[in-house]
């Protein structure tokens, strides 16, 4: 298996880590029961609207640029 760069929700301002909470998984102000797969696998740009996200999209932390190697192809599983 090969794995690919971090998710685009790493260096977003809304991203929340699960570590130290009784979650499970990643979860943001947008998606707040938790990211879906396909955004946090970076299979889908969270800078455009995607249902369920209540109006809120990637957003800079920090000042960082959009990931935009993060939907580089990487290899097959």
């Amino acid at each position: 298996m090969t794995t690919g760069p971090a998710s685009q929700c790493a260096l977003c301002a809304h991203f929340r880590s699960p570590i130290g909470t009784d979650r499970d998984r990643p979860f943001c102000a947008a998606f707040s029961e938790g990211i879906p797969d396909p955004v946090y696998r970076n299979q889908i740009d969270h800078r455009l609207p995607i249902d369920g996200d209540n109006g809120i999209r990637w957003e800079s932390d920090g000042g960082v640029p959009f990931p935009e190697y993060a939907f580089e192809k990487w290899g097959e599983e």
